[in-house]
């Protein structure tokens, strides 16, 4: 009888480490990997300070913040317009015209939102020379892509593709 438990008892525990083990190796390859995920970014990071002068650096810093400080408000009231929303579509009778209304507010912050980005990125323009807004230019493109997607590249649980495409 002791023996039966003591074998029970061994072969638990190996199991158990066995499965420990498993986990830290995959979590240190997972580390691993997106280390090296963040490299190409602390790469571009390096190669838009280098066609930048002090100068540009200090005024994109300035406007960098100018536009944080309006936004600010802006991503408040866009929260509570969100919990709002929230509450509205889960009442027990649902006021459709309420909902639409605050649909409308929600479509008018991030208008509101995007006009003052848009502003900034084109104050970010008009301080560089013809050269430095062809590699400003095309840093967008790498910028839109990449970590920004909150899927990261993963596929849905059911191992379909996943289609990008909104409505689609």
């Amino acid at each position: 009888m002791k023996t039966r438990k003591l074998t029970i008892l061994m072969v638990a525990v190996f199991v158990i480490s066995t499965a420990a083990v498993a986990q830290r190796t995959t979590s240190q390859n997972n580390k691993s990997e997106g280390q090296e995920m963040m490299k190409p970014g602390m790469k571009h990071d390096a190669q838009k300070a280098n066609f930048l002068t002090q100068e540009q650096k200090e005024t994109m810093e300035k406007l960098r913040l100018e536009t944080a400080k309006e936004l600010k408000q802006l991503k408040n009231e866009l929260r509570e317009l969100q919990a709002h929303q929230q509450t509205l579509t889960t009442a027990n009778k649902a006021d459709l015209k309420a909902i639409n209304a605050n649909i409308d507010k929600v479509a008018g912050v991030k208008a509101e939102m995007a006009k003052i980005m848009a502003k900034q990125h084109q104050a970010f323009r008009s301080q560089l020379t013809e050269e430095q807004l062809i590699k400003f230019d095309s840093r967008k493109g790498i910028m839109n892509t990449g970590m920004r997607n909150n899927d990261h590249g993963k596929r849905p649980e059911d191992g379909r593709e996943r289609n990008n495409q909104r409505g689609a």
